[in-house]
């Protein structure tokens, strides 16, 4: 159940060291391939936790790759998600969509108040019967055709937007339409893809405001949010959540089928979906989980000074991988326990959408694999490619035969 290690690390080691001594690394430099190994991004990470790096938009940023330091950060009150100039701040990526979610977190605390009872275990508990029907529907019509099929464009999107536009209530109708823009706005330098979803669910909220229903929006226009602030909280919500469940199943798909040995142990015991689970999240992706912070004060961590206006990028996939945190980190183990990964973040800054994703990951592989137990993938692993030009790591399509 290994992997493909990282080789050549310590020879890595010296040449990282030197770039970053006379260039400060890009992050459009340090990608990791699916599901591979970026020996530079490893090299950096065994040398040290945190680097000043070079974001998107040609900003420098501190790069904090290793877990403990990154779970001090996440509860340290010096460390937050807005800056307070927010027009000259370091940015990540040339992308309106990111601004406009950084000015939100000013309100962290009032929007976690507001959206949590939509993700309580009563929640969860009644969703899970549809996920369920909907997970069975969309595996039976892509094993109805010929074999190749094309699981993100079949199962992975088409899952993770309808389960989000239920829950926070958007017409069947509309579904696609909202998974465009969506696309749209995860791109660096996006376009108008947030202004048209904004003007698109302004208009939704109205209408619950004037005819309600048993949804997400119903119930934010009842607790007083205006329109406007209601579609930017649901903008929000799925632009988080929508392609980071898909991917997350793609990934996770992608491991299971290129590994015969994991796929044949969850096969004869379905007790292991639990711990299946949480491994394909660890190993999901080695880098390219950054997400934006500023410090509000100077910060002395791990031989470095973190000075207040600082952008600071915690990357949550690569700090998996962290040797420090998590014993042969490259290997998915099933006895891994603790499993305490930060796939979903750490401390008040934990997804708050991750127990519908685990709902989500745990129905598709246990349905998918019933079904197709001999899944494998329609192409070579090197010839899975990431889309370059999006905000997160993202796996555009995955071709898989049984």
């Amino acid at each position: 159940m290994r992997l493909s290690g990282a080789t050549g690390l310590h020879a890595e080691r010296t040449r990282a060291m030197t770039m970053a001594e006379n260039n400060i690394p890009s992050m459009a430099s340090l990608t990791a391939p699916l599901l591979g190994i970026n020996e530079e991004l490893r090299a950096m990470q065994e040398e040290r936790p945190i680097w000043k790096v070079r974001t998107y938009t040609g900003d420098e940023a501190w790069l904090v790759m290793g877990a403990s330091e990154i779970k001090r950060l996440l509860v340290d009150r010096r460390l937050g998600r807005s800056h307070p100039d927010p027009a000259n701040a370091p940015k990540y990526a040339p992308s309106p969509v990111f601004e406009q979610i950084m000015a939100e977190f000013e309100r962290h605390a009032e929007i976690r108040a507001l959206l949590t009872p939509y993700f309580s275990r009563t929640s969860m508990r009644a969703m899970q019967p549809k996920v369920e029907a909907t997970v069975a529907e969309l595996v039976e019509t892509m094993l109805a055709g010929d074999p190749p099929a094309e699981l993100q464009k079949m199962l992975a999107r088409p899952l993770a937007m309808r389960v989000l536009c239920e829950l926070v209530g958007i017409p069947v109708a509309d579904q696609e339409l909202v998974g465009r823009l969506l696309h749209r706005m995860a791109g660096l330098g996006a376009g108008d893809g947030d202004a048209t979803l904004g003007a698109y669910l302004t208009g939704i909220a109205a209408q619950r405001r004037a005819e309600p229903r048993e949804d997400m929006i119903s119930g934010l226009v009842a607790a007083g949010q205006t329109d406007e602030r209601v579609a930017t909280l649901v903008a929000m919500l799925l632009f988080a959540g929508g392609e980071s469940v898909a991917t997350h199943i793609g990934f996770g798909v992608a491991r299971l089928a290129t590994d015969d040995a994991l796929r044949e142990a969850l096969s004869h015991d379905h007790a292991l979906i639990e711990p299946v689970v949480e491994e394909m999240l660890r190993t999901a992706s080695h880098g390219g989980g950054a997400q934006p912070h500023y410090a509000n004060a100077d910060i002395e961590i791990a031989g470095v000074t973190i000075r207040a206006g600082d952008l600071v990028l915690p990357d949550f996939a690569l700090a998996n991988f962290d040797a420090r945190a998590f014993e042969n980190p490259e290997v998915v183990d099933l006895t891994r326990s603790p499993n305490q990964h930060l796939a979903f973040a750490h401390g008040s800054w934990h997804c708050l959408g991750a127990p519908l994703a685990r709902m989500e990951l745990r129905t598709v592989y246990t349905i998918l694999f019933e079904r197709a137990p001999s899944i494998r993938l329609a192409v070579p692993l090197d010839e899975l490619n990431r889309e370059t030009d999006r905000l997160f790591s993202t796996m555009p399509e995955l071709s898989i035969t049984w």
